[in-house]
Order: C-alpha cells, then sequence, then structure tokens
C-alpha cells in the first residue's frame, strides 16, 4: 500500500539532510519527484525520478508561477512534503528581526503558499491527495534558544489541523512529522561538540540521535493510500524525547 507508482510527489528543502532523504525515499517507491530548493544543483537525482526545480518559497509570486509550470510538464502533485525549514539558534533577546521574520517566512507562510497551491489544483482537478508537513520536535515543546523556530513550527502543527479539517471534504489530507535531534546542516556545528551531543542524546529516551532511515516508514504511511484514513495527525519521531516534561 505504499506504493507510490504514478504519483507526482513535491519536496521543498529538498537539497540536503531530510528533504533530499525524503526525496530518494519516494523516487524509490515510484512516485516521480519535483525537488524544490535554492540550490537546484544539489537536489539528488535518480534518473528521471527526481526533477530539480529552482524554488524559494517565501517568494509567494515565484511559487504560484512555478508549481503550474511544471505541472504542465510531469503532472500535478498529489504528494506534497512541505520540509524546507529556517531558524536561528539564539537566546530569544539576541534574536534579529530578521531572524524572526526569515523562520516564519520559510516554516510557516512558505508552507501555507505551497499548500494552498498545490490543493487549490487538486480541487480543480477533483483529485484527493496528501500534504506532509515536517514540524518539529520543538514545535510541541519549549526549546532553549529556538523562540523563532519552535514558535513558528508549532503554528505549522496548528495550520496542520486547521488545512486537514477544512479540506478533508476535498479529499486531502494534512499530517505532520515532528522529528527531534537529526544531524543536518543546520545543527551540524553544534553536534560537532562530543558534549553538546552527549547531553542531546542522554535525554533520548532510545538512547541515539535519529537517523534518516527513521524518517522512511513514516513518510511513506503519511504519503500513501497506507494512511487513507488517516489526517490531522501530529505525529513525533524523536526518540520520545517529547515524552520528557
Amino acid at each position: 500500500m505504499t506504493n507510490l507508482a504514478g504519483k507526482i510527489a513535491l519536496v521543498t528543502g529538498a537539497s540536503s539532510g531530510l528533504g533530499a532523504h525524503i526525496a530518494r525515499v519516494l523516487a524509490e517507491r515510484g512516485a516521480t519527484v519535483i525537488g524544490a530548493a535554492r540550490r537546484p544543483d544539489r537536489v539528488p537525482r535518480d534518473g528521471d525520478r527526481i526533477v530539480p526545480l529552482a524554488l524559494d518559497i517565501t517568494d509567494r509570486a515565484a511559487v504560484r508561477e512555478a508549481v503550474p509550470r511544471v505541472a504542465e510538464e510531469l503532472g500535478w502533485p498529489e504528494v506534497l512534503v512541505n520540509n524546507a525549514g529556517a531558524g536561528a539558534v539564539l537566546p530569544a533577546l539576541e534574536h534579529t528581526d530578521a531572524d524572526w521574520d526569515d523562520a516564519l517566512a520559510v516554516n510557516l507562510t512558505g508552507a501555507w503558499t505551497v499548500s494552498t497551491v498545490v490543493a487549490d489544483g487538486l480541487r480543480r482537478l477533483g483529485r484527493p491527495g496528501s500534504i506532509v508537513n515536517v514540524a518539529s520536535a520543538a514545535a510541541l515543546q519549549p526549546v532553549a534558544d529556538t523562540a523563532a523556530y519552535g514558535t513558528s513550527k508549532a503554528a505549522l502543527v496548528h495550520l496542520t489541523r486547521q488545512l486537514a479539517l477544512e479540506w478533508a471534504p476535498l479529499g486531502i489530507r494534512v499530517n505532520a512529522i515532528c522529528p527531534g535531534h537529526f544531524p543536518t546542516e543546520l545543527n551540524a556545528d553544534f553536534l560537532a561538540d562530543d558534549r553538546f551531543r552527549d547531553r542531546i542524546t542522554r535525554r533520548v529516551p532510545l538512547g541515539r540521535l535519529g537517523r534518516l532511515d527513521d524518517l522512511t516508514g513514516l513518510v511513506l504511511l503519511l504519503a500513501s493510500d497506507a494512511s487513507a484514513y488517516l489526517t490531522g495527525a501530529v505525529i513525533p519521531l524523536d526518540g520520545g524525547l517529547s515524552l520528557r516534561s
């Protein structure tokens, strides 16, 4: 039931980390994947299965032009993974206006823009679809030095539920994943500090950081017909970290 053959998927932030892995996973299960990123040259290739798309999701006009344009060639996306993310790691009083604005523009407004464009196309075509929002464990509990990032991801969680409610009659499901500590480009500098890495790891009940393969099953579940009766779910993927108060 997780076979995605014949489906078109759009993955934002597909040039590295979680997004690049998600693009590969969907392609391996048969989807044609549009890998959207500011750095399209870094989007992974899998023959003709992954097609890079230069896109800044904070540019609303660009999103509204690019998605229909690429869909004319490949088909309208039935699966959307809102993975693009940004956020400064600083004490709240050291956040600049730009830090705050950038986090909300990418993590919340960008996801909103891409989601509404994709959903509007599905509505016009009369097709069902699945939207997967990549939020964060920081959306579920406050995490020091992530005021803008955590707040924007918490808002994305609420948006997930809101859109799931409104779009269910259209057959468009909307769910969210809340990853915990996964090594990515964004946190590489912090995790390179062995003491910091060990301190984080000790807090995770399963006793380790996340690995990219830990995403695979959940992403396939939510993207595919295997979760046809699941919408509005917000699922921690954090080794049990969110169980701690």
